[in-house]
């Protein structure tokens, strides 16, 4: 179990460097569109930049749906991925994704039974008698 999970975080780290190097080869073409839509304003280039623009959000949809697929195999890793830098993950915290988010949501989705079978589960372990 230990090397599965090894491998899925290896395969959500490459997912991850695949994207990012995706934008770094988008991200010189699109300063070049840009540049050329301020000094010469034509119409060529708005479709050349909304093309660039659909590949940009492509690639990223198929960044999430990587991650999503790999989350559903070992989820830790979605919340903070170890080759994320400090100030990513902080940044992952303030921004309302949190490791309690997801204890909340599995106390939503079990409702509120989940109190009760937890008492009466610490009751029989105490040697008391559930009525």
């Amino acid at each position: 179990m230990g090397s599965s999970s090894k491998n899925i975080e290896q395969a959500q780290e490459c997912s991850y460097l695949e994207w990012m190097s995706l934008q770094s080869q988008r991200i010189p073409e699109l300063k070049q569109l840009l540049a050329q839509r301020r000094s010469h304003g034509d119409e060529d280039n708005d479709s050349k930049l909304r093309e660039l623009t659909g590949k940009i959000i492509g690639d990223f949809k198929n960044y999430a749906a990587k991650r999503a697929d790999l989350a559903h195999r070992c989820s830790s890793n979605y919340y903070a991925p170890t080759w994320n830098s400090p100030l990513e993950n902080a940044l992952i915290w303030m921004g309302g994704c949190r490791p309690s988010s997801l204890f909340r949501l599995v106390y939503a989705l079990c409702g509120s039974q989940t109190e009760i079978r937890v008492t009466q589960f610490l009751r029989n372990i105490d040697g008391y008698e559930s009525s």
